[in-house]
C-alpha cells in the first residue's frame, strides 16, 4: 500500500541520560532515557535490559507510548512477563528442554511444560540486571553468562546497543562471545499498540515471509516449514490483525490468535525491511528491519494483567526477531550455534513516522 509520510520536526535536543534508580531485590537497578531531536523518547530499564516507554507522535503531533507494561519500573523487577525484554540465551522454545552439541547433551530448565521457552527460569536474560555504559550516541548493556547457567555451555558476554536515531529508528544491535560453542538466539520482547486502543485487530499488517514453521500443540516446530500464501496465516500482502484471527484455521484456534515463527523472505544476514505496522487511527507507522532469519508474530491470545492499564486478550502483538524455535533438535533449520571465538552480530532496527 502506498502512504505519505509527514516528516518530524527537528527542533529538539538530543541526549541520553540515567532519570531514575531504585534499590531492589538486593540490587540497584537503573533507568536511561534516550530522547532524539524530534522528541522522540525511549526509557530502559537495566533490569532485562528492556525497554519500558516508547513515546512517538501521532498524526497530530501528541506523543503517546505505544508500548504495553507495567506502570513503573518497580513493578516490573521480578514481574511475570518478558515486556520490552532482552531475551536469551534462546529465544522462543527449545523441546524437551534438551540439545546435543559436539556429541554431548545439555539438560535446559523446564518452564514452559517440558520444554524450555526464553532462555528458562534461573540464568534467562530478562532476570538479570544488566550493565548499563553510554557510548557516544548509544547505551550499551552488558551482562556475562557463566558455563553451565541455565544448563547451557559457555562462559558468554553479551552487550545490547540500544540507539534511539535522528530518523525516528530504535535501533537495537547484539554482540555475544563465547568460550565454548554454544547457542545464541537473542531477541526483544516488546509488545507494541500503536493507537492506544483495547486491541490492536484495527492495526494493518505486513510480514514480507511465505512460509511458517508449524508447530505441535506444545508449539514447538520439528524441522518442517510450510507454504502459507493465500491462507489465514499469512500477512504478505498485508491486512488487519484482526482479518482472519477468528478463523477456524487449527493453530489460529489453538492460540487464540497468532504465535507462530514466519520464515523471512530475505537474503542471507543483509539487514532488509522485513514488516510493518500501522494504526490509521493515531497514523502511526512502524516499519521493521533485521538481519535475523525469522520472526514470531504473537498476537496475545491469552493476556490479562493490570500494568499502565488493564490488558486484556489481543491488547498487543510482538514482532521478534530471531533464529528457528527449536533449531538445536532440526538440523533442516538455520543452526543457532554459536562456535567459541566467534562472535555474534545481529541487528533490528523498529523505524516510526507518520501517515496522513
Amino acid at each position: 500500500m502506498c502512504y505519505t509520510i509527514i516528516k518530524s520536526k527537528r527542533n529538539g535536543t538530543k541526549m541520553i541520560e540515567k532519570t531514575y534508580s531504585f534499590a531492589q531485590n538486593n540490587q540497584e537497578y537503573e533507568v536511561y532515557t534516550l530522547t532524539n531531536v524530534n522528541g522522540l523518547k525511549m526509557d530502559v530499564l537495566t533490569y532485562g535490559a528492556r525497554i519500558i516507554n516508547l513515546f512517538t507522535p501521532d498524526k497530530n503531533g501528541v506523543l503517546g507510548d505505544v508500548l504495553i507494561g507495567y506502570a513503573t519500573p518497580e513493578q516490573q523487577c521480578g514481574a511475570h512477563g518478558y515486556y520490552g525484554a532482552t531475551v536469551g540465551r534462546f529465544a522462543n522454545r527449545i523441546g524437551g528442554a534438551k540439545f546435543t552439541l559436539n556429541g554431548a547433551e545439555y539438560v535446559l530448565e523446564q518452564n514452559d511444560g517440558k520444554n524450555t521457552l526464553h532462555g528458562g527460569n534461573t540464568a534467562n536474560f530478562d532476570a538479570q540486571n544488566w550493565q548499563a555504559e553510554i557510548i557516544e550516541n548509544s547505551l550499551v548493556l552488558s551482562h556475562f553468562s557463566p558455563d553451565g547457567a541455565g544448563g547451557y555451555p559457555g562462559n558468554m558476554t553479551v552487550k545490547v546497543t540500544f540507539t534511539l536515531t535522528d530518523d525516528d529508528e530504535v535501533r537495537i544491535d547484539y554482540f555475544a562471545t563465547t568460550d565454548k560453542d554454544t547457542l545464541c538466539n537473542l531477541t526483544n520482547h516488546a509488545f507494541f499498540n500503536l493507537g492506544g486502543q483495547d486491541t490492536v485487530l484495527s492495526h494493518e499488517l505486513m510480514i514480507k515471509a511465505r512460509k511458517m514453521t508449524p508447530v505441535d500443540d506444545e508449539l514447538i516446530p520439528h524441522g518442517e516449514v510450510v507454504d502459507i500464501d493465500g491462507t489465514p496465516y499469512s500477512f504478505y500482502p498485508a491486512k488487519k490483525v484482526g482479518a482472519d484471527i477468528f478463523s477456524n484455521a487449527p493453530l489460529i484456534k489453538h492460540c487464540n490468535g497468532y504465535d507462530f515463527n514466519y520464515c523471512l523472505e530475505k537474503a542471507g544476514n543483509n539487514l532488509e525491511h522485513f514488516a510493518y505496522l500501522y494504526d490509521e487511527q493515531s497514523g502511526r507507522k512502524m516499519d521493521c528491519y533485521t538481519t535475523l532469519p525469522a520472526v514470531q508474530l504473537y498476537t496475545c491470545g491469552k493476556m490479562d494483567f493490570n500494568g499502565k492499564k488493564h490488558y486484556g486478550v489481543h491488547a498487543g502483538l510482538c514482532l521478534e526477531t530471531q533464529g528457528y524455535p527449536n533449531s538445536p533438535n532440526c538440523p533442516a533449520y538455520p543452526s543457532t550455534v554459536l562456535k567459541a571465538g566467534e562472535t555474534y552480530r545481529e541487528t533490528t532496527i523498529y523505524k516510526f513516522s507518520v501517515v496522513k
